[in-house]
Formats: structure tokens, C-alpha cells, sequence
């Protein structure tokens, strides 16, 4: 059985965070991580690049991570051949009809997403068609049982071995100390002309730099840059 994880997002732009968690979940013992662009995200505001520029910069960065010998890693544009609000659960319908019938899938969503989980879209059918992965940025908030999450973690709650042997149905929280590393950080950064190096791969850089992106004049920099080298 080859078990995929599936990180979903924005990506924008993309950055070591994100890389770092996918590089984490290989180690983890997953076989692939699928990097998802969302099209139109239904829970948050929309993004500032559009969704090619987007895919155009995950893929690039999985190269990266190819070119340094990490594999397994690699980009989907699936939710971008979709007209329609990115919800999860139909993402995982259809990658349930691509992909082969072993192929077991998680859902990686942050403790942030947990939170408000229980107003996901057809949030029902979540866990008869995947796993879900919850990474804890350093705390691990208690939920009454009342709720979804709290009848989710005692019906559900696994250890990662275990989670890794099924195919759908099981939850794992794992408490991993991440980089703190925001889209908005290096968006701001990026905004103020401001140096972002190592906080995205440099190709990923070069590729905000060609198509200008987010909203700072990248060829007036390089103009000043060359002046004062003058």
C-alpha cells in the first residue's frame, strides 16, 4: 500500500515552512506529499498571486527539493482544474478515482484548521474517504466531547505506525516545533524590497522577481542596485 500525504494551501508564495513540513512528513514515513494550490479557498481571503503563478512556484520548489536529493515531494494542480471553492472532501473524491485503488490518503491541516474543522464542507464524510494529520505549533488545545474534534479524538485517535497501515478513518496529532515562517511575513517582506533570501528557494525567487509579484518593482531595484555598484 502506498500512503500519501496531501498538504493543502495557499502557497502564497510558498516557503521553507511549508517545505520543511513536507520534508517532515517524508521522513515520517509517508511514501509521497502532494503540495495542493488551492483554487478558490473557501475558509480564508483570496490570494494575491493567481493560481498558475502559484502552481508555477510549488513546482519549482519541489524541484528544488529534487535538485538537493529529497524525493517524493511533488506538486497538484487538481483543486485548479476545479471552477469552484477548494473543499477538501470533493479533492479527495476525485484523487480517490485517479489514483490506485491502495493508495491510502491523509489530510495534513495545521492546529489553526483543527479549530474550526467542524465547519468544513460535508465535514461528515471526511474520514470515510481519508486520514488526518493535525501538527501542533507547540500547544495541543483540549476540546469537550461535545464536539466534533473531542468525538473525533476518542473515537478516532491513533499512533502514527498505525495510521500509516490504513487506508481512512484514523487521526494522529502530532506536536512538531515547525519554522514560524507566514505567506504575509514573506509577502511583506517581499513588498518593501526587503531581502527574503532562505526564507523560499531561490528559484522561487527569481520567479516573483521575472513576473513582479506582490507588488514591488523588481527591475527599478536591480536599476538602483547597478547604479550604486557604479
Amino acid at each position: 500500500m502506498k500512503h500519501v500525504a496531501l498538504l493543502g494551501g495557499t502557497f502564497d508564495p510558498i516557503h521553507i515552512g511549508h517545505l520543511r513540513m513536507a520534508v517532515e512528513l517524508r521522513l515520517a514515513g509517508f511514501d509521497e506529499v502532494r503540495l495542493i494550490p488551492n483554487n478558490v479557498p473557501p475558509h480564508r481571503e483570496q490570494p494575491k498571486a493567481s493560481a498558475q503563478q502559484r502552481l508555477a512556484m510549488v513546482q519549482l520548489a519541489c524541484e528544488s527539493l529534487a535538485q538537493q536529493g529529497v524525493s517524493g515531494i511533488i506538486a497538484d494542480d487538481i483543486e485548479l482544474k476545479r471552477d469552484q471553492p477548494s473543499y477538501s472532501v470533493a479533492t479527495l473524491e476525485e484523487l480517490k478515482k485517479q489514483l490506485p485503488k491502495n493508495t491510502a490518503l491523509s489530510w495534513v491541516i495545521g492546529d489553526d484548521a483543527w479549530e474550526s474543522i467542524h465547519q468544513w464542507h460535508r465535514i461528515d464524510e471526511f474520514l470515510g474517504l481519508a486520514n488526518l494529520v493535525i501538527i501542533n505549533r507547540g500547544h495541543e488545545n483540549q476540546f469537550p466531547y461535545t464536539t466534533l474534534q473531542g468525538q473525533w479524538l476518542k473515537q478516532h485517535a491513533t499512533e502514527l505506525d498505525n495510521l500509516l497501515e490504513c487506508t481512512n478513518g484514523k487521526l494522529i496529532r502530532l506536536n512538531w516545533r515547525l519554522l514560524d515562517v507566514s505567506a504575509t511575513y514573506l509577502r511583506s517582506l517581499l513588498a518593501q524590497g526587503k531581502g527574503a533570501q532562505l526564507l523560499t528557494p531561490d528559484a522561487v525567487l527569481k520567479y516573483i522577481a521575472e513576473y513582479q509579484l506582490y507588488k514591488f518593482d523588481w527591475k527599478r531595484k536591480r536599476r538602483l542596485n547597478a547604479t550604486w555598484r557604479n
